[in-house]
This record gives C-alpha cells, structure tokens and sequence, in this order.
C-alpha cells in the first residue's frame, strides 16, 4: 500500500503515457528512455521538472539534446511549449514552439531554476508574449524573436546614448589609462607622453609624480614618491587622479609654471561633453592666453589625440561631427606671422667648419664622455639626435659592417636604416670602447650605446633600471658641449645643421639626392622620397664610403 505522500508525488510525476511509454518513476534515476523513439508528455509542474532528466540515445546515437513536450492543453497560452535539456551540464531550458510565415520557430523563455524560474514565472513570460504577438484568434501576426533583437537594439542605442555624455576630462582618463594610444593603434612615444602629459593634466603636481620611459621607441609611464609634496607612489592613474582632482595641485610657484598655465585637466574646457566640443570652442581655448604658435600646435595635437581615442572607441555617437581640431575645412588657423623665424633653417656647415669641430669634439672626449661621441655620430651619419641617443649596443653589427637602426626608433618610423662603419664611425666607436674599458668599465653591463653619467652606481645590477631611458643621454643634454665647441671656434649653427651639412655633402659627392637618400632616409628628394628610394645594401654601402671621404680630416691633438 502507498502512503498519501507517496500517491501525492507519483501523481506529480505521472504524466499521459503515449506509445506505452512508462511513467517516470519507474526507470532508474528517474530517465524517459526514447530508445525506440516514443514521445510523451510531462506535467507542467515544477516538481515534476525537476525530478526529470531526459533519455539523449535516439537510434543508438548520442545527442547533445533533448526536446519532451509539455502534458498542457492546446486551447492555452502554454501551446507550443516544451523542455528543452542539453547533455553536458544538464541544463534545462523552456522553449516556445510557434507557428509564424509558414515555419515553425522555437524561442527560449527561459532556464528551469527550482525556486527562482519555474513554471509559474516561465507561464507569465509565455502568456506576455502571446499577448503582444497573436491576434484574437491565437494566429501569430508578429514574431516575437525579433521584438527580442529590436529591443535589444534600442538597449544598444541607449548606451551609446549614455556614453556620449562623457566629459572631456573623463575621456582623458581613460586616454591615459590606454596608455597614450595613437592614431595607428601604437603607443605614442616617450616625449610626445611627456607632451600629451603637460598639456593635458600637467603644470601641476600629478606630473611631479611621473617618469618617462622609452623602450624600443615606445612610451611608458612609471609613477614615483615626490618627496616635496611627501606623497606616496600612486598605485595607478586612478590613484594620481583620486589624489588631485581636477582644480587641484596646481602649480602656481613662478619657477614651476613661469606663464601661469592651466592644463586641459584642470581648466572649464576638461568639463564639456566632448560631443559637444567644436572647432569654435577649441580656437578660443587656444587663443585665451598670449600662446606661441609652437605651444598652440602643441596643445592642439593633445587635444587631438583625446578626440580621435573617442572617435575610435565609439563615444561621439552614431553619426560623429568633423573632428574639431582639424586645421582644413574650416577648423582651426594657427597665425604663425609672429613665429620667430629659425636663423639656421637655411644655413649648413661648410667643410672647414666641420673640420673644426671634429678636432674640437675629439679633445672633448674625456671632458665629455659618451656627449662628444654622441656629436661625432650625429656629425657623420646624418642622422636625426633622438634616432643616434636611441641607439642600443646590441645594434652595433660590427661583423656586418654597420649599425642597424630598426625602424620603431627612426623618426619617420617608416624603414630600417643601417650606418654603415666607415673610416668617422669606427673611430667614434673605438672611442666608445675606450671609456667601457676604462674609467667607465662598470657601464659595459649598460645597454644604451650611448649611457648617461649620471647613473647611480649603486642601481647598476638592477637590470630592470639599466634598460630605462633615464640611464642614457636625452634630447638636449648635448647642448652644452656643443655651444662651447661652437663658441671654441667662433662658429653659429644648431645640432639640426649637421644632418643638413651631411645631407648637402652626400648630394654633391653622389651626384643627385636620388642616391643621397639611401643615407640620410629622408621622405622626399625635396626634403632629401624614401618611398622612392630602392637602393640595394651594396650600393648604399658604396655611397656611405665615397661621403666618408670628405671626413678624412687631420688627426686631432687626443685622437
């Protein structure tokens, strides 16, 4: 005999039999077998749900799920309705058979979760649906799966709605955070972070807290303690702007920020929806204090750069405006009228000059160690300051013949160049090896051919600290020995002249600036194209020989 609780749950379980298929509970563990195919249906209860698990052999084949219909009446909502079971995981899921456009088409309501989607909340869904997609006669006039898609849509849309709403500041947080993206995808380099940094969350403490790096001509930030303000090493850029907040830390001693400037960050500009940001309002940005048409660019290629990281990530909208920082199609005008001019951009070296120099950079060697060399390079490869103080000693192929310049350190960043070792260059090289095996042995472990003196000895088995930029000579630190070899032989000119004198050398020696770009690597034959340019190693090799005999100058007096 069955005691009531037991007649109560098998009266649950039982569900019609068709085709002599057996109730539930009396197979092992609670399985339907569908070996030979015979379809029945199961009560639309919760419990009975539950305590069934499907048969997912079908004619001896394995199948990854099964489909058992539900035992509710076709005069229902709930028509069409059945249980769907995946294999792996044994998950359960209600599905909606309907029939719309001559198909039959299955829409999942919902996953079978005791206590939490059951059949109650699973038959207010379905009734819902049916509500809205099926005339008076139960006839589907609208298919409800693509109600799904364009609801999901206008969800879509009304994020992108949201996300337009981001400030100019917010938008620089995360342009920071994406580590200073450019246009192609790449990371910017060391200075332009450093530049990016000054215009747009600089002249103020934050910055005091940054230092940065170079690798392999690309940028990278590193945070630090400034024990001036005696605050801790930010632990990330969510950190540097949770400690100043836009309007705070600005520096406003005259040593700091001699012109009183306020970075986008911290100026109304930073609060605007960037949507809302126009060429008019940029202008008038730039214009607001007494600027140099250098600083104006400057800001502007910052400004810039946080426009199209927006414009890429998909924050100005569906239909975005012209970008508001153009300089065409009437955007911004920069007046460079009041520019002072550059006394050296039409000017070179003559040979005598660069004679001079040479003997005057040799006798400098020890005074100046790594600097003078550095000079010397600059003066016989024709190359640009930052691609020579980039260079590691790994690029030196001596067995080659050359120094390889890969192309993500050269300033165009558009073809690998080689120097190759001619007569100049091996002497700056066996000067180099001098220092490393002399006074400045313990710089042999660095990997820049061109080390600072200023390192710290005591940081030199760091091997993460030797590789940063901050251990080789930057842009500018060749300045002063170069004012005073200039001065030594009352010689005018800027370091950016050696380039031009190596270049105008090359022309006259080969002939044209059809060859002479094989050396120097400039874009064009106007400013010296290297597009154009498809001179075989050898013959560059010959060019690089042939110029070199126009250095063949005397033998100074340290040499």
């Amino acid at each position: 005999m069955l005691t009531m609780k037991e007649k109560i749950n098998t009266s649950k379980l039982d569900t019609r039999h068709e085709h002599g298929q057996k109730s539930k509970h009396e197979h092992d563990k609670n399985s339907a077998s569908q070996t030979t195919r015979p379809r029945f249906k199961i009560k639309f209860t919760d419990y009975a749900i539950e305590n069934f698990t499907s048969s997912f052999i079908v004619k001896d084949k394995v199948k990854e799920r099964a489909i058992t219909p539900f035992d509710v009446s076709k005069n229902t909502a709930l028509k069409g309705l059945k249980l769907c079971q995946y294999r792996k995981g044994q998950k359960k899921y209600f599905v909606l058979f309907y029939w719309f456009n001559k198909n039959s088409w299955p829409i999942t309501i919902g996953e079978f979760r005791l206590g939490i989607f059951g059949t109650k909340q699973c038959e207010e869904k379905v009734y819902e649906i049916v509500k809205d997609h099926t005339n008076d006669k139960g006839i589907w006039i609208k298919d409800p799966k693509q109600t799904i898609k364009d609801k999901e849509t206008k969800i879509v849309k009304a994020i992108i709605v949201e996300s337009q709403k981001l400030t100019i500041n917010q938008v620089i947080e995360r342009y920071v955070g994406a580590g200073f993206p450019r246009k192609k995808g790449k990371t910017k380099r060391g200075s332009s972070i450093k530049r990016d940094c000054l215009n747009l969350l600089g002249h103020n403490w934050r910055t005091k807290h940054l230092i940065f790096d170079d690798i392999n001509g690309r940028g990278i930030v590193h945070f630090k303690a400034n024990s001036h303000k005696r605050t801790a090493k930010p632990e990330s850029w969510s950190d540097l702007f949770a400690k100043f907040p836009p309007g705070h830390g600005i520096l406003k001693d005259s040593y700091f920020n001699p012109k009183n400037e306020r970075s986008v960050y911290d100026s109304d500009l930073g609060k605007l929806v960037i949507d809302e940001l126009t060429p008019g309002i940029v202008e008038r940005y730039l214009e607001a204090k007494e600027r140099s048409p250098g600083t104006k660019k400057a800001l502007l290629d910052s400004i810039n750069s946080v426009w199209l990281f927006a414009r890429k990530k998909g924050w100005l909208g569906d239909s975005p405006k012209l970008n508001p920082c153009r300089q065409r199609d009437g955007g911004i005008v920069i007046d460079k009228s009041e520019a002072k001019a550059d006394p050296y951009k039409d000017r070179r070296f003559s040979i005598s000059e660069y004679k001079d120099i040479y003997h005057s950079l040799i006798k400098k060697t020890d005074q100046s160690p790594f600097i003078a060399e550095a000079l010397l390079l600059l003066q016989f490869s024709g190359l640009h300051e930052e691609e020579i103080l980039r260079l590691q000693k790994e690029h030196v192929k001596k067995e080659l013949g050359y120094i390889f310049v890969p192309k993500a350190i050269t300033k165009n960043e558009v073809r690998d160049l080689f120097i190759d070792l001619t007569p100049p260059i091996q002497k700056v090289l066996s000067q180099l090896d001098k220092h490393l095996s002399g006074k400045y042995k313990k710089y042999r472990f660095v990997p820049h051919l061109f080390p600072t003196t200023r390192i710290d000895s005591k940081r030199l088995h760091d091997d993460t600290y030797i590789r940063k930029a901050e251990t080789r000579l930057k842009a500018g630190s060749l300045r002063g020995c170069f004012k005073k070899v200039l001065k030594e032989n009352n010689i005018t000119g800027s370091i950016k002249m050696f380039r031009k004198t190596f270049s105008t050398i090359a022309k006259i020696v080969l002939k044209g600036s059809d060859k002479a770009i094989a050396l120097t690597g400039h874009e064009s034959e106007e400013t010296l194209d290297i597009f154009y340019d498809k001179t075989p190693r050898d013959e560059q090799r010959q060019y690089a020989f042939k110029v070199a005999e126009v250095f063949d100058f005397d033998k100074a007096g340290n040499e």
